[in-house]
């Protein structure tokens, strides 16, 4: 594999941010719930096909990241990575399984590139 210059990585790191960003703002710009659009109550991240997180949202309540975290790994025991498929929408508010409390949920979606699964992105929200 060849190295990337530190131009790359850089370019490739600001990139990942802004998608991650986006996510984070269109939860916010669509929310129902008041705590989410008001006190942007919500995360979003970006995983990969372990489930360790490669971006998190600038925008957002920090408290979210970890147990959005744990509710990513639980999603990945519950249904392994190649079980999942285009169009799978994992959703949990269990709070044993990382959301905390009951009023956040979890979504974490797989996301594929030329039908390979390459990563999982989640947001997590307080309704």
């Amino acid at each position: 594999m060849a190295q990337l210059s530190e131009i790359d990585l850089q370019v490739m790191w600001n990139r990942l941010i802004a998608v991650v960003e986006e996510q984070a703002q269109t939860l916010l710009r669509t929310a129902f719930s008041p705590i989410v659009r008001e006190a942007g109550d919500l995360s979003a991240g970006v995983f990969d096909r372990q489930g360790n997180m490669l971006a998190q949202a600038v925008t957002g309540t920090p408290g979210h990241v970890n147990s959005m975290a744990e509710s990513v790994k639980h999603f990945i025991r519950e249904f392994p990575v190649e079980t999942m498929k285009q169009g799978d929408i994992y959703i949990t508010n269990d709070p044993w399984m990382g959301t905390g409390h009951l009023n956040d949920f979890v979504l974490t979606t797989p996301a594929f590139h030329k039908s390979k699964l390459v990563g999982l992105f989640s947001c997590t929200s307080h309704l």
